[in-house]
């Protein structure tokens, strides 16, 4: 049977998100709110995605959406919901500790396979690589950058032909059905602890790698990956 609120109340579930992923999310908590007392807000950055407004999103579901960059208003925002569960979505910002104390479950939605490709540029470093598959991992927030206990993951093989362009189309609807998996088991049982990640980790920072440069030391297969995983328009 499902968890149930308590005194009869919607379950308040609040996002942390930016751009499409986001939105694929959003849409799974708008599925599971049709049957459910649910209530959920959204907050983003003031900077949306050129493809993907959030608020036209939130409004589209009947969902309060914030836009702030502010690391104290977000708090703000978040102490005032009173939220069951914490979801990030691809959001742009690390959550901050005052923000995870505030419910029991809070999860990311991270575009790879961790441990592998902590950080960002994922799709770039999965393809730089030679990986033959990434997905998405469903995982508890903690202090440390997506180190987290592992909630979900779903996986998705990686085309020879793939490009950080179709690797992040390809990683949207793997994320909604990742987001999916999860929120049912939220709705039932209730989240597990996960399992702690295991096996080669790696970590990556915001910066372009390599500066962008094709390095002259590289073997040919270096470069063509290179070139792919840097195609992203």
């Amino acid at each position: 049977g499902e968890v149930p609120a308590p005194n009869g109340e919607a379950r308040c579930i609040l996002v942390f998100g930016w751009g499409d992923a986001a939105a694929r999310v959003l849409g799974e908590l708008a599925a599971c709110a049709q049957s459910r007392r649910v209530e959920v807000r959204c907050v983003s950055h003031a900077s949306q995605a050129p493809d993907c407004d959030l608020r036209e999103v939130c409004a589209g579901h009947g969902f309060a959406c914030s836009l702030t960059d502010d690391d104290a208003e977000a708090l703000a925002l978040a102490s005032g919901f009173g939220p069951e569960l914490i979801i990030s979505a691809f959001y742009r910002k690390k959550l901050s500790s005052g923000v995870l104390e505030l419910a029991r479950d809070c999860i990311n939605f991270h575009p790879s396979l961790l441990p592998r490709h902590r950080g960002c540029w994922s799709g770039f470093w999965t393809i730089f690589e030679g990986d033959a598959e990434t997905g998405v991992t469903c995982h508890r927030m903690v202090e440390e950058f997506d180190k987290g206990r592992i909630v979900h993951q779903e996986k998705l093989a990686v085309a020879e032909d793939d490009t950080s362009a179709s690797i992040y189309k390809k990683i949207l609807p793997v994320t909604a059905v990742c987001a999916r998996r999860v929120l049912d088991q939220f709705f039932s049982a209730g989240l597990p602890e996960g399992e702690e990640q295991r096996g080669p980790a790696s970590y990556h920072r915001r910066h372009l790698p390599f500066q962008g440069l094709i390095q002259a030391e590289w073997p040919d297969v270096q470069v063509e990956r290179f070139i792919r995983a840097m195609h992203f328009p």
